[in-house]
């Protein structure tokens, strides 16, 4: 009930969040739309506005705006009451002017966004697409992962850096609500990745040794807010408020470029690395354009509207971390983003020297940025956006008879399941037909002699010959009546050494069931290489069974000795140390029957294997930080030791997923079908490549469930694609000859 009510109010604040964001959002959006920003600085010393400089220069000559005009009114407003003291003042934004000339003339002047495109673009434009595309992200991570509190984080990360870059119009413009978003947001998403930090690292097992997030909130919180406070009071304070929101920004960058910096020297994992690169680094050009030319000497080398484009990144980034609902597999991630984002980087570039060039005089220098970074992020988009496509409709893009490499796992995967060499070979048949495209060949077995050794290719006026397989006994050759290509022949070549395998293996089975079946036919009498097969199996399990237990138990009971020891030799029995004693005997007792557990469950000899998988499946829910879902239902096989090999499959499958799948949901279904059972598992982990699968040590567990379900003629297919879980498929059918007869 509690965890219902905890699901409920985070679920509550989330759209409170989300409201507030679109609230706040549309709101400074709406300032800066009805308002165009101009940037005029004026000398009011004499009590009168005259105009200094004006930012945008072209639009000011286009408008006859002129050094040592006065300004009279602003929307429709006089502009009076200045004081002697004051020197410089912007005039931020209006929509209609009234000027006069040195020579008396008055000059009305109506300011429209369309006559200044750099101010529509960068207090406008730029700033609505990202509040729609980081609402957008922020959207979909909530559906995603709901009740993940470190995704709920990153969420809040998000959508604070939008509304710092969002309000920067509505502050520019001095309007009040705006200035206070844009400063308390620009300082708490920096917080909030800190706090993400702190709590991904527990996830991580990576011990914290930097201070709690939980003081760093009354920065954004508590001393901004403070500050806009006092300006109401103390009006000389406004000076002062930019200035604590940039040196708390530019100390708090600083603070957790340190926290990835030193915790990845510690620890080198590439997860690290990816949230500092997709994270932090868009804030640097700020940091150092503009922040710290601010603080130092007031004179920023570039607008923040400008520098802080750099984050338009991390959406993106967000994006791409999410794509595996997880930080996996980041070296192929991070080398192939450095491949994109290089070839993006000199493609942009020489179209913005191009613009440049051709409108030298139409364009500035900070459009010239704007321009470089849109191409830029549209490229690595496109390049993101064509691999996806073309991964999804590869079959239409390359044709299979043109792309025999790639395809000869599919073939090898195909001809593997095979029985015997007829089989085979007429599965070898139908893949030269289907990937080379021709009937033009035959597949002979012979006897004779040929003067070719096992895999050389032979191209002879215009015939293609392959030897295959050569034993005494036959050979096998391929006879292609045409030439063929070079990648034709490297798919034919590496098929015929996988096929040649595959014969060998046959034989090597067939010799085995061969020696079985005499086995029987000669009154079940041993063969003496069983015998030691079936001798040296059960002495490894018993020396492993040994190792585990002198490890483990036999340790600890020598200690506990040794400490009897002490005890029996002291004038005083301390009960204490007896009920310490005692506490290990019981968890020394309790591992002890976990192993014999584990090695003949009880539950299944006495109450059958419905109740010893509800057991179990009860003790993982208790270990695993997984969902799990089950559906078992009643089974009844003629052979006894199917109850066990079931139990046994369902052990392996969910100790690997507790191992190895780092998943949120595990479901595993056992169904009762004709003879048999079917075994499904699923898993929302980070999968795995099949191929890389067999080389970790995930594999042995693996590799142990497809033996036993060999062992009883069962079939089992795995599929896994990296970020993309895992999905197991078991049959099995009881071989019940003597029963069916």
């Amino acid at each position: 009930m509690m965890k219902v009510t905890k699901e409920n109010t985070m679920h509550k604040l989330t759209c409170s969040f989300f409201i507030t964001y679109l609230i706040l959002g549309i709101y400074v959006l709406g300032v800066a739309v009805s308002t165009p920003f101009i940037s005029i600085l004026v000398d009011t010393s004499n009590g009168q506005p005259t105009i200094i400089r004006s930012y945008y220069s072209e639009w000011a000559q286009q408008q006859q705006i002129e050094q040592g005009d006065i300004i009279l009114t602003i929307n429709h407003q006089a502009m009076t009451g200045f004081k002697a003291s004051q020197q410089n003042v912007y005039i931020s934004s209006a929509n209609e002017l009234s000027i006069v000339k040195p020579d008396g003339t008055v000059h009305e002047i109506k300011v429209k966004h369309r006559d200044l495109p750099e101010e529509f673009y960068l207090h406008i434009v730029f700033p609505l697409l990202y509040f729609v595309l980081c609402f957008s992200v922020a959207l979909y991570l909530w559906k995603r992962n709901k009740d993940n509190f470190i995704t709920q984080l990153l969420m809040l990360f998000l959508l604070t850096c939008s509304l710092a870059y969002t309000s920067i119009g509505a502050s520019s413009r001095g309007n009040l609500i705006g200035m206070i978003v844009n400063g308390v947001c620009i300082v708490l998403c920096l917080v909030l990745i800190i706090h993400f930090l702190q709590q991904y690292y527990r996830l991580l097992h990576i011990k914290w040794t930097y201070f709690n997030t939980k003081w760093l909130y009354a920065m954004p919180l508590i001393v901004i807010p403070l500050c806009y406070g006092t300006e109401m009071i103390v009006p000389q304070f406004r000076s002062i408020t930019p200035m604590v929101t940039l040196s708390l920004f530019a100390l708090l960058v600083l603070y957790a470029m340190y926290i990835l910096l030193s915790s990845y020297l510690r620890t080198r994992l590439a997860k690290i690395k990816l949230i500092g690169i997709s994270c932090i680094i868009p804030f640097l050009p700020f940091l150092l354009l503009y922040v710290v030319p601010e603080i130092l000497s007031s004179r920023a080398f570039i607008r923040p509207e400008i520098s802080i484009l750099f984050i338009l990144f991390i959406p993106f980034s967000f994006i791409f971390i999410q794509v595996n609902e997880r930080l996996f597999d980041i070296e192929y991630q991070l080398s192939r983003f450095r491949y994109y984002t290089s070839i993006a980087f000199f493609s942009s570039l020489i179209i913005t020297i191009l613009l440049a060039l051709l409108m030298i005089e139409q364009l500035s220098i900070a459009m010239l940025l704007v321009i470089f970074i849109v191409v830029f992020i549209g490229f690595i988009a496109s390049f993101y956006i064509k691999e996806q496509l073309d991964f999804n409709h590869r079959k239409i893009i390359f044709s299979s008879s043109g792309d025999y490499v790639h395809n000869l796992y599919a073939s090898v995967n195909r001809i593997s399941k095979a029985k015997n060499q007829q089989d085979l070979l007429a599965s070898l048949k139908n893949e030269i037909t289907e990937k080379l495209g021709t009937t033009a060949f035959t597949l002979e077995t012979t006897n004779e002699a040929i003067s070719l050794s096992r895999g050389e290719i032979r191209i002879e006026n215009q015939m293609t010959q392959l030897l295959i397989h050569d034993t005494v006994d036959e050979k096998v050759l391929i006879r292609i009546r045409h030439t063929l290509q070079k990648e034709e022949l490297l798919w034919l070549e590496l098929l015929a050494l996988y096929v040649s395998m595959f014969i060998d293996n046959l034989k090597l089975i067939e010799d085995l069931i061969r020696d079985i079946q005499h086995m029987k036919d000669t009154n079940n009498a041993q063969l003496p290489w069983l015998d030691k097969l079936l001798w040296n199996i059960v002495e490894k399990e018993k020396s492993i069974l040994a190792q585990e237990l002198h490890d483990t138990i036999l340790q600890e009971q020598l200690h506990l000795a040794r400490e009897l020891d002490v005890i029996a030799s002291s004038p005083k029995i301390e009960e204490r140390k007896i009920l310490a004693i005692r506490e290990q005997l019981l968890n020394a007792t309790k591992d002890l029957r976990e192993y014999c557990e584990n090695l003949s469950p009880p539950l299944l000899d006495t109450f059958g294997l419905d109740m010893a998988l509800k057991k179990f499946v009860q003790k993982v829910k208790i270990r695993a930080d997984f969902l799990l879902y089950t559906q078992i239902d009643r089974f009844q096989f003629q052979d006894a030791t199917l109850h066990l090999v079931v139990y046994r499959l369902v052990q392996e499958l969910l100790n690997n997923a507790i191992k190895h799948a780092d998943a949120s949901k595990v479901s595993l279904k056992l169904l009762a079908v004709n003879n048999g059972f079917v075994l499904q598992y699923d898993d929302n982990g980070i999968g795995c490549n099949i191929d890389d699968l067999m080389q970790s040590s995930a594999s042995m567990g693996i590799n142990g469930i497809r033996e036993r379900v060999r062992a009883f003629n069962g079939d089992m297919t795995i599929t896994s694609k990296p970020n993309e879980g895992m999905h197991i498929n078991i049959e099995i059918q009881e071989e019940c000859e003597e029963l069916c007869k």
